[in-house]
């Protein structure tokens, strides 16, 4: 996700995606002769779908287009991915919660959003189709599983409050994201707050769901965010353009031929099953933009949507200081 998205509209047609450009002829044999950059980026859970769109552009060699020779890290989750890369150990994170980042940094997390691939919130609340919970009301008296440290938990009492519930009369779950999945197929659990891809999990394991949308209930926050620190962005700037650079060619490349993305994310994570992997990217590619980032470049951060976010967040409490938005988002290396 993460001042996340850049608006390319999903209405425009194949051929017209087929047309786009995903890299300079012979740029790789140009680079041929440069020392590579080593750069770290961590994902903000274990690898999904949501990351199909990097592995291919990894294998399509767009990062090395970029004189970048990138690693890949898995993450527990956006809070902690954001504060492990802030404390050093990482280069970039990705995938990060807008709602999570932006509670970190006013709380004084060294980082800076500087694209987001995901500009609107993929957060929902999922239930089955049998016993869907369609409106915020519908959840007092109710289970929910949540996945400490996740975007989704740090956002639910935002979100409850917005609607006027009181959180005490929401019971929620705290599990690790494989048993939060099964709480929902046994029925141990009404609902999960997660990212909307694992709807195609759920759909793999034989579960329909019906998915709440946090956007479709007063809560506007960015989707996810692209983090790295401003000591890398000084030190560094080039790198982080030629990041952003290579992640857009991703996401460019990755909405042409989504299966055969999905096949290189595969051959990267043989245990992760390829279809799953398709479905869940489809389903984020409905996120890229948001309504202020509509006909903007592909990973466009949106002041707006952080704006907006960061309010929500005022409101309910989660962060009490004002804090100058421009300095924790920028689009400034998205073109």
């Amino acid at each position: 996700m993460t001042s996340i998205g850049r608006g390319l509209s999903l209405a425009i047609g194949g051929a017209m995606i087929a047309t786009m450009a995903l890299g300079a002829p012979g740029a790789l044999a140009q680079q041929a002769d440069k020392p590579l950059t080593h750069v770290t980026m961590r994902f903000g859970y274990a690898a999904t779908g949501n990351d199909t769109f990097w592995a291919y552009g990894r294998e399509r060699g767009f990062f090395r287009e970029e004189g970048i020779d990138i690693e890949f890290n898995e993450g527990k989750g956006s809070a902690t991915a954001a504060q492990t890369m802030a404390a050093g150990s990482d280069d970039f994170a990705i995938d990060i919660d807008g709602g999570a980042f932006l509670g970190l940094a006013g709380k004084g997390l060294q980082a800076v959003a500087v694209m987001a691939p995901v500009a609107r919130s993929p957060i929902v609340l999922l239930s089955p189709v049998d016993k869907p919970i369609k409106t915020p009301a519908e959840l007092v008296g109710k289970q929910v599983a949540i996945v400490g440290g996740s975007g989704a938990a740090a956002l639910l009492p935002v979100f409850l409050q917005k609607n006027g519930i009181d959180a005490s009369k929401v019971s929620l779950v705290n599990m690790q994201l494989s048993l939060q999945l099964t709480g929902l197929l046994t029925g141990r659990v009404d609902a999960v707050a997660t990212n909307i891809v694992v709807q195609a999990t759920l759909r793999a394991k034989g579960l329909e769901t019906h998915a709440m949308r946090y956007a479709d209930f007063g809560l506007t926050m960015p989707g996810q965010y692209l983090l790295t620190t401003v000591t890398y962005i000084k030190a560094k700037p080039e790198v982080v353009e030629g990041m952003v650079r290579a992640l857009q060619k991703s996401m460019r490349a990755t909405m042409a031929d989504p299966a055969a993305a999905a096949e290189a994310f595969h051959r990267l994570y043989p245990s992760y099953d390829a279809s799953t992997a398709l479905a869940e990217s489809k389903i984020l590619m409905d996120f890229f933009t948001s309504a202020d980032t509509q006909g903007k470049p592909l990973g466009t951060v949106s002041l707006a949507d952080a704006k907006a976010g960061f309010e929500s967040l005022k409101q309910a409490g989660i962060v009490t200081s004002d804090i100058d938005i421009a300095n924790v988002v920028t689009d400034r290396f998205v073109h």
